[in-house]
């Protein structure tokens, strides 16, 4: 495929060649005919017959045919006419290979074709050997031959052309061709001739560079390098080439290409040597850098290591100040590394390092300075400053020879001279901590470390980190001078917290943890002892987790923070892990934090507070010293004080535990002081809620609970009651009627603490409880409390259903608004079905109202904007419609209201419907209603 799209390439090439051949305005007038072929009516005169003649190529084509058979030799327009045959041939080619769908028939049509323009152009070559364009057909032919592959007659026919028509525009490309071919066939001396031809030859533009290069390698062939060398330095100055990285793919290859070959001429004269000779006296115009950079490359490849290197090292000596000279040293070191001499490459880097370090005499000498360049340089210096410290570094910890260390800490040094703000990128602190650390020297290892490790309180290096909590851990423990001691526990603290912090589920954490903070516990740093211990995350109990524990109690403890304490040594006192031993004294430190509780509230006369501690300490620690002692001191401090009924309770504790305690007959005594002054109803209601919780009778725990309420309310203990009555209702429903009064004083309470939604709340729970019961075990007063708890849902229900406004999307606010209503109706009717008369006409007037509402609502919704006047006239037909129904509901419940003055009732209630009717029948305003028409749904 790749040779057919070949053959439509030169095709194409051929056909527009012999189009730019047709010659000159002379030549055209001689011609005018084949010219115009393509007119019919100028072809007709040529063929001496009427042919009549389409504009397509087929038609053309078929018109030359028939032109050259009917025409004779001596015909001198035959010859062009055969050329431009041929021409139409080669498109015919082309088009067959482009556009058929079968590629085997396609390329064999294409050979026909091609093989037809090669017979037209040897027949016009063969019947005109003086026509003015057989250069053209020469070169054509040459062509068609070349897509044949017959490369000789290829050969023949440029040999033809260039030797006959050295005047034609096709001359120096056959040239080219020829010299071409003498190279391919190693003929190199006539190959030079026929490039130099070319050379010397004008207008050469297209082909001068390549005929330059390809002499330079016809010379090098023959072993004429220096000659071949000033072919390429010619071919480089052609080109006046930027800097290489400048330059694109295709240009940089074409350098490569050139300067390889020029290198190549100088490895063969001899190297570096002869290089510096020529260059003295060379025309090459630009920085000598790249031929000694290619020079040391076709050294290099060759495994001609020191050659390679001397080339590079020569250029630096000529040119010490060029600006290419840091990247000729930096070259010089990766040979030897990547040669494997690793002391030819250190001490290539050594003298690097002396002659281009940033503050070195050579920067200073540049002006301006490469900014490129410099980079590259600082660069790379940084890069093998790295693999010095790594070499060094290695060879100390195998040999321990000081010496290996200094050139180890020497480079390292180095390093952080010129490339600081790098250091923690390529782990240099940490490198050079460690390389202190395995010398011994721990204050230089921490100071690296730390430098590694953070970044003001935040951990860059986890490792270089634990490092340092390790190290000054040893120095604080080293440590003789106190302040240096303070110091280093204060910077162990420190880098402890930052560790635990960032990594609390780090596998080193707990162990950093607690040892730390029982180093600042045994120092008393409690603060620091306490914050460092709860940093602990993990949930899982371990012998670890209970030391950090035990040690941050022991810290709040003696920090004098005894409530976190207490909570500190429960938990612990709590762990199954602990042994017997651990235990007692976690309780021990339990049952001390509560009973400095205590003091510290009976100092601040905080007299209940202290009370409270000093007895809970037998509730959690009972077993303990301070337990007794605080439930003694709760006793006296009660009495003190007059507590009457906590002494009371406490001295029955401390009588039941401690039957034989030296001071039991001292508190019995004290219980009888207690006992003649225990008249407050509060403190009364107090104890009989604990008593509730406290007894095992059941009756007892139900009257003390509800005797406990009632003293609560009746001395305006409003959220104590509540809490008592909640409690009522939660453990006891029955009896029923009990149930339904707390029940109702919990609505009546909450209602009083302005909590209308817990009030609700219970109004439902006494529906609920009144429809799960039968009526045999209700009362009128039950029946009260369930009438007045659906009046109070059904007044919330229609607060809603009259805060609806049937407003756009009306399907949306009218759901909503007909769902309130019925809530709301449905609770009325439940309270009218008792039948009381405190309920039953504002039920029936409220339901009346309601349907009046919603009739009212409906009519003054809000109309989609959208409708015109007609259809608004029609949707308020259609709403007068729907409301009606609603207002003669209304009407219904309001004359039901009027029946219930036959039983004597006249409330506010009937009158307000009364009202109500008067003003929905204004003709009927002085009429009674039929009550035998009307009949009482709610009776």
């Amino acid at each position: 495929m790749m040779h057919i799209k070949m053959r439509q390439l030169t095709s194409s090439l051929l056909f527009c060649l012999l189009l730019s051949a047709c010659g000159d305005e002379a030549d055209i007038a001689e011609r005018q005919t084949l010219e115009s072929m393509d007119d019919t009516s100028l072809l007709q005169p040529l063929v001496k017959k009427k042919v009549d003649l389409s504009k397509s190529e087929s038609d053309i084509r078929d018109a030359y045919i028939n032109y050259i058979e009917h025409s004779s030799t001596e015909d001198l327009s035959r010859s062009e006419a055969l050329n431009r045959l041929a021409n139409i041939e080669f498109k015919l080619s082309e088009k067959l290979l482009t556009e058929s769908e079968d590629e085997k028939v396609a390329s064999q049509l294409a050979e026909q074709k091609l093989n037809r323009v090669i017979e037209l152009l040897e027949t016009s070559l063969q019947d005109y050997p003086d026509a003015r364009h057989n250069d053209v057909s020469l070169y054509q032919l040459a062509k068609a031959y070349d897509q044949k592959g017959e490369y000789e007659k290829t050969h023949k026919a440029l040999q033809q052309l260039a030797n006959k028509y050295p005047k034609s525009k096709f001359y120096l490309e056959a040239q080219f061709r020829l010299a071409e071919y003498e190279f391919t066939k190693r003929n190199y001396r006539l190959s030079e001739d026929k490039y130099t031809e070319i050379i010397v030859s004008k207008k050469n533009n297209v082909f001068y560079e390549k005929a330059l290069y390809k002499r330079g390698w016809s010379r090098f062939k023959q072993q004429f390098y220096l000659e071949a060398a000033d072919d390429f330095v010619r071919v480089i100055n052609l080109n006046s080439f930027a800097e290489y990285e400048q330059l694109n793919n295709g240009q940089q290859n074409l350098f490569n290409e050139y300067f390889r070959a020029l290198a190549l001429s100088f490895s063969y004269l001899g190297g570096a040597e002869q290089l510096n000779i020529y260059l003295e006296g060379s025309e090459y115009a630009d920085d000598d850098y790249y031929i000694y950079r290619s020079l040391s490359a076709v050294f290099f490849k060759q495994q001609q290591y020191n050659d390679a290197a001397a080339s590079l090292s020569s250029f630096i000596k000529y040119n010490p100040n060029s600006k290419h000279a840091p990247l000729a040293a930096l070259k010089m070191i990766e040979i030897w590394k990547e040669a494997g001499f690793i002391d030819k490459r250190s001490e290539a880097f050594n003298h690097f390092y002396q002659t281009y370090h940033p503050d070195s005499a050579y920067w200073k000498s540049q002006s301006p300075i490469n900014k490129k360049i410099y980079e590259q340089s600082t660069l790379a210096l940084k890069s093998q400053i790295l693999t010095e410290t790594a070499t060094y570094h290695k060879q100390y910890q195998q040999s321990k020879k000081q010496e290996d260390f200094l050139y180890a800490q020497r480079w390292y040094n180095n390093y952080l001279r010129y490339f600081k703000s790098y250091a923690r990128q390529d782990n240099i602190y940490f490198l050079l901590a460690s390389l202190y650390g395995q010398q011994g020297d721990d204050s230089n290892a921490v100071k690296y470390y730390q430098l590694a490790a953070y970044d003001e309180q935040t951990i860059i290096n986890k490792e270089a980190a634990y490092q340092t909590i390790l190290l000054a851990s040893e120095l604080h423990k080293s440590s003789t001078n106190p302040s240096d001691k303070k110091a280093w526990l204060s910077k162990l603290i420190d880098y402890a917290m930052l560790y635990a912090q960032q990594y609390p589920t780090d596998k080193n954490t707990l162990t950093v943890i607690a040892f730390v903070s029982d180093t600042a516990y045994a120092n008393q740093a409690y603060k620091q002892a306490i914050a460092l211990s709860e940093l602990v995350v993990s949930g899982k109990k371990s012998t670890l987790i209970n030391g950090i524990n035990s040690t941050k109690a022991n810290a709040y403890f003696h920090d004098k923070q005894f409530v976190v304490a207490e909570s500190t040594y429960l938990d612990l006192a709590n762990t199954k892990s602990l042994n017997s031993k651990q235990r007692n004294a976690a309780l021990e430190g339990l049952s001390l934090s509560i009973f400095y509780q205590a003091e510290q509230a009976k100092d601040a006369n905080q007299i209940d507070e202290a009370i409270g501690h000093y007895a809970r300490i037998i509730d959690v620690a009972p077993n303990t010293e301070a337990a007794s002692s605080g439930l003694y001191d709760a006793i006296a401090l009660s009495i003190e004080h007059e507590k009457w009924l906590p002494a009371i309770d406490y001295i029955k504790q401390f009588r039941k535990r401690y039957p034989k305690h030296k001071f039991t007959t001292d508190v019995t005594k004290k219980l009888s002081v207690a006992y003649l002054n225990s008249k407050q109803n509060v403190a009364a209601a107090k104890e009989l809620e604990k008593l509730s919780s406290n007894e095992d009778s059941i009756e007892y725990k139900m009257a003390s609970l509800l005797k406990a309420a009632q003293l609560y309310q009746e001395n305006n203990e409003t959220t104590a009651a509540i809490r008592s009555y909640e409690k009522y209702v939660k453990n006891y429903s029955k009896p029923f009627n009990v149930y339904q009064e707390s029940l109702y004083q919990l609505t009546l309470l909450t209602l009083d603490k302005k909590n209308q939604k817990k009030s609700l709340y219970w109004q439902q729970q006494i529906l609920n409880a009144d429809k799960k019961t039968p009526s045999n075990l209700k009362t009128a007063r039950t029946n009260y409390i369930a009438s007045n708890a659906a009046i109070a849902l059904a007044r919330q229900q229609n607060q809603i259903f009259s805060s609806i406004r049937l407003i756009q999307p009306l399907r949306k606010h009218l759901t909503r608004k007909k769902k309130t209503m019925r809530a709301s109706v449905n609770f009325y009717a439940k309270a009218s079905s008792y039948g009381l008369e405190e309920t039953v006409t504002e039920a029936t007037f409220a339901i009346a109202k309601i349907y009046n509402d919603f009739s009212q609502a409906l009519l003054k919704s809000e109309v989609p904007k959208h409708l015109d006047e007609d259809e608004k006239e029609e949707y308020m037909f259609l709403l007068e419609d729907q409301a009606f129904p609603f207002e003669e509901k209304a009407i219904e419940f309001h004359e039901i209201n009027l029946l219930y003055s036959a039983d004597g009732l006249n409330d506010k209630w009937i009158r307000h419907s009364l009202t109500a009717l008067q003003k929905l029948f204004p003709l009927r305003y002085n009429r009674q209603p039929k009550v035998e028409e009307v009949i009482n749904v709610l009776h």
